[in-house]
């Protein structure tokens, strides 16, 4: 029984040291200038994060991540320099409470205005398509079936599983975003669990006087081809002009 109580001694005295071993290790872990200098920025680097916004029950509007400095990962980021460098700091993502990837079944309308970018999507390759592409820009193309075999960012638009199949083996050999569907009047079986949107502005050769005027940052645009390549640049001018960047609809909407 002596012994028992022995042991029993033992291994709390065991469990005591490792944790007062652990405090001393803490605290002066705490008094270390670069671990200071960390938690003194922290407050001030941190981004809260923006809730996605339901519209009509059926569409929504993508949040945005927030961050907060990960202490401990940007300690030992620094520890071979012994000195603090923002660079270096690490940080967490903060998920939106209302997450767009929580609301697949909710159709995106637009992308978040905070971000100053807008999309630009177009029905089918065409010179537009070709001139846009030659200058660099960042441009989403609709993928059906008769033009599922080009090799910029492409979305998926057919109903046809045979056809989907093909594309989505190609897809994936070229890297492209095929996660993405455009949706009209109805949701196609084969976009279940991606990501659905739909054009907030359409502009074609009879509107873009009009609609040019309601551009926004988040607008997701979808060109039609009766518009020309001077009424294209008519176009760029005013989304230059309101200093929005032209991205890819998967950067649009991203949180």
């Amino acid at each position: 029984m002596k012994k028992y109580f022995k042991y029993l001694g033992l291994i709390g005295l065991c469990i005591l040291s490792f944790y007062y071993t652990n405090e001393i290790a803490l605290y002066v872990k705490n008094k270390n200038p670069l671990l200071q200098s960390i938690n003194e920025v922290k407050e001030s680097k941190y981004v809260s994060s923006i809730d996605s916004i339901f519209i009509d029950n059926n569409y929504i509007i993508p949040g945005l991540s927030g961050r907060e400095v990960d202490v401990n990962k940007s300690f030992l980021s620094m520890q071979k320099n012994k000195s603090y460098n923002e660079d270096l700091l690490v940080y967490e993502t903060i998920k939106p409470t209302i997450s767009l990837e929580d609301h697949k079944d909710k159709i995106i309308i637009r992308g978040n205005e905070k971000k100053n970018r807008v999309s630009l999507i177009f029905e089918e390759e065409s010179e537009l398509t070709k001139y846009l592409i030659s200058k660099q820009y960042q441009i989403d193309l609709l993928l059906n079936q008769e033009n599922y075999n080009l090799s910029y960012e492409l979305i998926n638009n057919s109903n046809d599983s045979t056809t989907y199949h093909n594309i989505d083996k190609y897809l994936n050999k070229k890297k492209a975003n095929h996660q993405l569907c455009y949706v009209k009047n109805t949701i196609p079986k084969l976009c279940q669990n991606k990501y659905l949107f739909k054009a907030s502005l359409i502009i074609n050769h009879s509107n873009l006087s009009l609609n040019k005027n309601k551009i926004s940052s988040g607008e997701i645009i979808l060109v039609q081809k009766s518009l020309s390549l001077s009424e294209l640049e008519l176009l760029l001018n005013q989304i230059k002009y309101q200093d929005l960047e032209i991205v890819y609809l998967s950067e649009l909407i991203k949180e």
